[in-house]
């Protein structure tokens, strides 16, 4: 009786997936993201319990992302994205507010392309199984291997391995991003006329972009360490009307964690702001330095924040 036993348990161990085997599914979950058509409601859940829901509805056509998102409750917003390029309709009153973002990555294509920059700083373990929009699906719990960066908790489809849900755990384990599909449809075919704004005819429509520049100007500023894993993914600078100097903005990513730095003059009769804070499931630090407000932005540790705006060098523009 204790030899069957012990048969079995040896024969269930030798099937339990190893962490190449859950690391491997966690690659067909970025694929899935990418590749799949699909649309349903998303809801988010802020700190105060709050619940943000919007619909929305990806395409895989020609080898290539249609993503449209709309915000259901309060002003109806919208998003539009193309690949990685997305333009935000922000309603504002009495005026519609055009933003453009490039580089884009929203729930649930989270995931890069590659796993093997996340296997040098993340740990994976099989959650179980659980059920989400009323479809069967598996956790997965990938905890960081250093000081830097959070836990994330993410819920995959068990049929297509599309991610259906995405909670962000902070050191104090408490729950600062939480993000799900409500519901869910696979679409059959591949049709993207829905990609447009439904334009109001009543309300003026304002580019709200300023002047980009080249990346000549780039060597103002450098950053000697950064946080293990992380690496530049984006650069933008811009020449603000409201100062007469360049701002920059420069995004990290360790591959699942991001931070934003921005970097911009002080004028004389402003106060800079120094010290850390917290805003919805980001953490703020930010530092003044000749004459330069430094500010980095991330779902990841103050101590994080803290290293990569210590390593921040300026020189003259």
């Amino acid at each position: 009786m204790f030899r069957l036993l012990f048969l079995l348990l040896v024969s269930f161990s030798g099937m339990a997936a190893t962490e190449s085997d859950l690391w491997e599914k966690i690659n067909k979950a970025s694929l899935a993201s990418q590749n799949l058509c699909y649309s349903g409601i998303l809801n988010t859940v802020d700190e105060k319990q709050d619940i943000n829901s919007t619909r929305m509805i990806h395409v895989y056509h020609k080898n290539e992302e249609f993503l449209k998102i709309e915000k259901i409750d309060g002003a109806p917003n919208l998003l539009l994205m193309h690949q990685t390029d997305a333009v935000l309709y922000d309603n504002d009153h009495d005026k519609i507010l055009i933003k453009r973002k490039k580089n884009a990555r929203l729930f649930p294509n989270i995931f890069p392309t590659s796993v093997e920059k996340l296997k040098e700083n993340y740990s994976i373990v099989d959650g179980g199984p659980f059920r989400v929009a009323n479809r069967p699906s598996t956790m997965f719990v990938l905890s960081p291997k250093d000081q830097y960066r959070f836990n994330y908790h993410l819920w995959l489809d068990d049929e297509t391995s599309l991610p259906l849900k995405l909670m962000v755990i902070d050191n104090n384990q408490k729950t600062i991003e939480n993000i799900s599909f409500a519901n869910l449809e696979f679409l059959s075919n591949e049709d993207v006329s829905w990609f447009r704004p439904n334009l109001d005819p009543q309300k003026k429509y304002i580019l709200n972009e300023e002047n980009q520049l080249s990346q000549s100007v780039r060597k103002f500023w450098s950053v000697e360490q950064l946080p293990q894993g992380f690496e530049e993914v984006s650069y933008n600078a811009k020449r603000y009307s409201g100062l007469n100097a360049i701002a920059h903005q420069i995004v990290f990513t360790d591959g699942l964690s991001y931070i934003s730095v921005f970097i911009h003059p002080v004028p004389k009769n402003q106060k800079p702001q120094t010290g850390s804070t917290r805003k919805g499931s980001n953490n703020i630090h930010a530092q003044y330095k000749q004459g330069y407000q430094i500010m980095a932005v991330g779902a990841v540790p103050m101590t994080t924040l803290t290293r990569l705006t210590d390593n921040v060098n300026l020189s003259n523009e």
